[in-house]
């Protein structure tokens, strides 16, 4: 059987520091619940400093944090008998093609149930209040999140010509060097700390336009840096990179601020949605 690094976290746990040593206990303790914290999560949990965690995964091989998490996540995955069939949980191989159906559906619903509960309608009122007061909306998101920034520009699209969109992250830097104080950026980051993203937040900052971030983690580097946050319910394993899950949660976070940014300007939304329907239903045989 493979070493894990649970294994190595046990069997080096006296040459640690005592920060150290905090925060393996503390994974011991929480091995599935860990696998969804942040950098920041941790370090609030454990008390320590963002760097000791850094400097921690590094001893144990990890090539940083999420590194780490992936490792953890591949440690505790569990083993589930065939013997045992269950319509909830991760995907196992022995599953039925009819478990795989009810573990996805459940799952998928389960994310949207978690991100309504989470969405502060306060938050999303003063989105639209932003949204609708900008002179042009950016939708951004890098990776598999620019697929959702696609879709909230596509959905706002038909009712106002302020909203783009663009993939190429340095396109997305060229557009955020452009903008102005009364602009807004939309951007769409499951972790709310990847780089390209702290990059850009940066460049918004200093040009003075807003940030809305939707986001899983409230408390993370990113997450400081945008001007509100509106917060999914979905907890996605390091394995599970790019699920629809988190994906859906975040169409629905969209679908929410379309649907509030119609109703503030009901009867112009309405006929600039039956002007683009006609124009679409001429591309239809």
């Amino acid at each position: 059987m493979a070493i894990t690094i649970i294994d190595n976290m046990m069997h080096h746990y006296n040459d640690f520091t005592k920060s150290e040593r905090k925060i393996i206990d503390f994974i011991l303790t929480h091995k599935n619940e860990a696998q969804y914290f942040s950098i920041t999560d941790l370090s609030h949990a454990c008390k320590i400093s963002v760097s000791t965690i850094s400097v921690f995964c590094r001893k144990l091989g990890a090539d940083g944090f999420n590194d780490f998490k992936l490792e953890l996540a591949k440690a505790t995955m569990p083993q589930v008998a065939a013997s045992s069939p269950s319509a909830f949980g991760e995907i196992q191989a022995e599953d039925t093609l009819e478990q795989v159906f009810e573990k996805t559906y459940n799952a998928n619903q389960e994310a949207l149930a978690k991100t309504f509960q989470k969405l502060d309608q306060a938050a999303v009122s003063q989105a639209v209040d932003m949204l609708k007061a900008a002179g042009q909306v950016l939708c951004l998101g890098q990776g598999n999140h620019s697929i959702v920034a696609a879709t909230a520009w596509s959905r706002f699209s038909t009712v106002s010509s302020r909203f783009k969109t663009m993939e190429d992250s340095h396109l997305q830097t060229m557009a955020a060097s452009t903008l102005s104080e009364q602009d807004v950026v939309l951007f769409f980051s499951y972790s709310g700390s990847t780089h390209d993203f702290m990059e850009l937040a940066k460049i918004v900052k200093i040009r003075g336009a807003k940030i809305i971030l939707v986001t899983r983690f409230p408390h993370s580097p990113g997450a400081e840096l945008a001007d509100l946050i509106l917060v999914i319910g979905t907890d996605e394993k390091p394995l599970s990179y790019g699920s629809i899950a988190a994906m859906a949660s975040q169409l629905l976070v969209i679908d929410i601020l379309y649907n509030e940014f119609c109703r503030r300007d009901f009867e112009q939304a309405e006929t600039l949605r039956n002007f683009v329907g006609k124009a679409l239903a001429q591309k239809c045989l």
